[in-house]
């Protein structure tokens, strides 16, 4: 499988920061179903492609806006919550690649959304200590464009 960057593509990236730049805080249920089909495609893919980005420039900022993108992602398309686990382990991992607390970081990003699954989720996952690609299924790989994430489908 194809790295992240690689295979996600990016053309949707200038909407996606639209759209966080522009959801109240904390956002609202209203606000965010006013999102159609493609914001939430856009958010989604934004975040899976910029937790890369952070990893590779080191940058808090990058994660924080890829974490709530994902978080909103999930939050208003969230079926099963241990495939959700499985997608939020990369950002536990880049937040300790940046030395950054995975349980402040993720609280800040649920503390975003309205209260509910995702939002408590977050809160759980972000906390716990046990959390490893490898044990949620991913690795990291080098590109040449730096270190990017693959899932690991061992």
């Amino acid at each position: 499988m194809e790295p992240n960057v690689e295979r996600i593509p990016g053309d949707s990236d200038a909407r996606a920061e639209r759209i966080l730049r522009g959801l109240p805080r904390p956002a609202d249920e209203a606000a965010l179903a006013a999102l159609d089909a493609s914001d939430r495609l856009a958010l989604g893919r934004y975040g899976a492609r910029r937790v890369v980005v952070a990893l590779r420039t080191g940058s808090a900022d990058q994660l924080r806006a890829a974490l709530t993108a994902a978080a909103v992602f999930e939050h208003l398309s969230m079926v099963d919550p241990r495939d959700t686990m499985v997608g939020l382990a990369p950002y536990v991992h880049v937040a300790g690649a940046l030395g950054l607390d995975p349980a402040r970081l993720f609280t800040e990003v649920a503390d975003r959304l309205p209260a509910g699954d995702v939002a408590t989720l977050l809160r759980t996952f972000g906390a716990r200590d046990d959390v490893t690609l490898r044990a949620f299924g991913w690795r990291v790989v080098d590109t040449p464009d730096g270190p990017d994430l693959v899932p690991d489908r061992r």
